[in-house]
């Protein structure tokens, strides 16, 4: 009958520790993450950090080279930085160890009558480093020690990114929600236009048209869909009156999945927003948007477009939070059960096979 149709992911998978820590080896460790945005780390001793279950990563500027390492001190494994993002040395908060760009512990107060740790000691006292590489403004980390390069990895979309870098430079919203929801359910809620009539009918469904196709690209995946007239008209004249600068390679609507945590939804080629999936928990997420818009002058009118913009936004993932509190709870009466995945959800069926072979991956 129906069998084909079954994804290729069973209901425990969403709720179960065991699964988790198996996703964070053979899913997460594995391939590169997007951490964040060269914006953020224009100056030395900025950071940001990146949270993937028990794997804290901090990714700091040192006079102009960003580098990444294990967020732990390798003293009494302290975090080193506690906030998402800021500027403070690379240092310990609790006793003071401070590391320079190679990761060395080159200040710890009191060595000599503490601890006489020589330079070999330092050396060896080094925090983890990660493979960092960035596409335009985008930073991505691995924490693989011998990844593919980051072109590589991402294949086509390694150009859509670069292209929509350098189009959609001006964040105009940035915000980080925590949802007692499995990371994937979130994720494959956003990888699919299906429930869109029925959750978002009178939102994000007044301004999409007709689909125009899907491109797999390894493990990841580009869904092109039309715009409405109203859509489109509304915004040519929004790009009249404040005077953006809308690129052309993307007239319509894309939405752009990155294995295995990362969604990208672009509008006629003048606004992005960008979205990734953090587990927490086997049963927690955090989904950090931001919305970046194309170039443009300042003024009272684009900020009002970027309010309404914003606006929808909150909406959307408004109507997202409910429905997704929904399906963890369902999988929780699921047992081992696989979901039906029609064609409309063929993108979750993609995702789901490649994240099967990650974790079948000796």
């Amino acid at each position: 009958m129906f069998d084909g149709l079954r994804g290729a992911i069973p209901a425990d998978h969403y709720w179960c520790d065991d699964v988790l820590a198996t996703e964070l080896e053979r899913v997460f460790t594995p391939s590169w993450l997007l951490a964040g945005f060269t914006d953020d780390l224009q100056n030395h001793q900025d950071f940001i950090t990146l949270q993937i279950g028990r794997h804290s990563i901090v990714v700091q500027n040192f006079k102009g080279q960003l580098k990444a390492f294990r967020n732990v001190c390798s003293h009494r494994f302290s975090r080193l930085q506690t906030e998402s993002c800021g500027n403070r040395r690379l240092q310990c908060p609790y006793h003071g160890w401070l590391y320079d760009a190679d990761g060395i512990p080159r200040g710890i107060p009191d060595n000599d009558a503490a601890f006489s740790l020589g330079e070999a000691d330092r050396a060896a006292l080094a925090l983890k480093p990660y493979r960092l590489e960035t596409c335009g403004r985008y930073v991505f980390v691995c924490m693989a020690d011998d990844p593919p390069p980051l072109r590589d990895f991402l294949g086509r979309v390694y150009d859509d990114l670069d292209y929509f870098s350098a189009a959609c430079p001006d964040r105009i919203s940035q915000t980080s929600v925590e949802l007692e929801v499995n990371w994937k359910v979130g994720f494959e809620n956003a990888a699919e236009g299906y429930h869109v009539s029925v959750i978002h009918k009178d939102s994000l469904g007044l301004t999409l048209g007709d689909d125009l196709g899907i491109d797999f690209i390894a493990d990841h995946s580009v869904y092109y869909r039309g715009l409405t007239d109203d859509t489109r008209a509304w915004w040519r004249r929004m790009a009249r009156i404040v005077k953006l600068e809308p690129g052309e390679r993307f007239p319509d609507s894309t939405n752009h999945i990155l294995f295995p945590h990362t969604v990208g939804l672009a509008t006629c080629g003048v606004s992005i927003v960008l979205q990734t999936y953090e587990p927490i928990t086997a049963t927690r997420f955090r989904c950090n948007t931001s919305y970046w818009l194309a170039d443009g002058p300042p003024g009272a009118a684009r900020d009002a477009v970027a309010q309404s913009l914003r606006d929808l936004s909150t909406r959307i993932m408004a109507e997202d939070a409910g429905v997704c509190l929904g399906v963890q709870a369902g999988m929780r009466e699921a047992g081992h059960a696989r979901v039906l995945l029609g064609r409309p959800e063929n993108r979750i069926a993609h995702f789901q096979q490649a994240y099967a072979r990650h974790m079948e991956a000796a």
